[in-house]
C-alpha cells in the first residue's frame, strides 16, 4: 500500500512540475511578447499552458529508447508539416 501512496504523490509531483513548467512558458511570452501576447485572443494564454502540459505528460509516458526516438521525429515531421500548411494558408488572397 506505501508504494502506491509513494507512485501516487510521485505523479502528481510530475502534474505539478509539468503545469509549472506550462505557467512558465506563459509568462515568458508575456514577459518577452507583451505586444504579441496582447493580441493574442484571451484563451491563448491556457492554451499555451495546457499545451505545454500535455506534451510533457505524453512525452513521459514513453520510456523505450526507439520509442522516444520515433515520438520525437514524427513531431519534428508533424510540426514541418503543419508550418507549411498554415504558412501556405496564410499567403493565399
Amino acid at each position: 500500500m506505501k508504494a502506491l501512496i509513494v507512485r501516487d504523490q510521485t505523479a502528481a509531483l510530475v502534474r505539478e512540475i509539468a503545469m509549472d513548467i506550462g505557467k512558465a512558458i506563459v509568462h515568458h511570452i508575456d514577459t518577452m511578447y507583451p505586444d504579441a501576447a496582447a493580441a493574442c485572443p484571451s484563451t491563448f494564454r491556457l492554451s499555451v499552458r495546457n499545451s505545454t502540459y500535455n506534451e510533457i505528460m505524453a512525452a513521459i509516458k514513453v520510456n523505450d529508447e526507439g520509442q522516444i526516438i520515433a515520438r520525437l521525429a514524427k513531431r519534428k515531421q508533424q510540426r514541418r508539416r503543419s508550418r507549411a500548411f498554415y504558412k501556405k494558408l496564410r499567403a493565399s488572397p
